[in-house]
């Protein structure tokens, strides 16, 4: 049996994406652990001694791009499925996505229902 997500982290500089993707999730599941961080470095701290079920990852951020961010977590042996978030639909994006064994798909922000229950289910 598949295991449920329980915990998600999502990594992404823009704090209204934040506040969206807080009431969308926690209107599905009222009870799942969210874990948001806008700056990367924080999130890669906060990796050290924590995990999650589940990572929505920006890739462009300010500060560092996703891609450079799942570099860190290979060095580092992290593993977590990831999810790239995005709000374009860039096919290079897409295909680059596919090259890191972490990466599981890649979403499109904002994140609508049908997207959060198959995340969630």
């Amino acid at each position: 049996m598949l295991k449920k997500t329980s915990s998600i982290l999502i990594v992404d500089d823009d704090k209204v994406q934040h506040m969206i993707n807080r009431k969308i999730l926690h209107r599905f599941d009222p009870t799942l652990n969210l874990y948001f961080f806008d700056n990367p470095l924080e999130a890669l701290e906060w990796l050290k001694d924590n995990s999650a079920d589940i990572l929505l990852l920006d890739i462009n951020m300010p500060e560092m791009k996703g891609w450079e961010f799942l570099e860190i977590m290979t060095e580092r042996g992290i593993n977590m499925e990831v999810k790239m978030l995005s709000s374009s639909i860039d096919p290079r994006d897409i295909d680059k996505s596919k090259k890191y064994k972490l990466v599981s798909g890649f979403l499109v922000k904002p994140l609508n229902n049908t997207v959060i229950d198959e995340l969630l289910n």
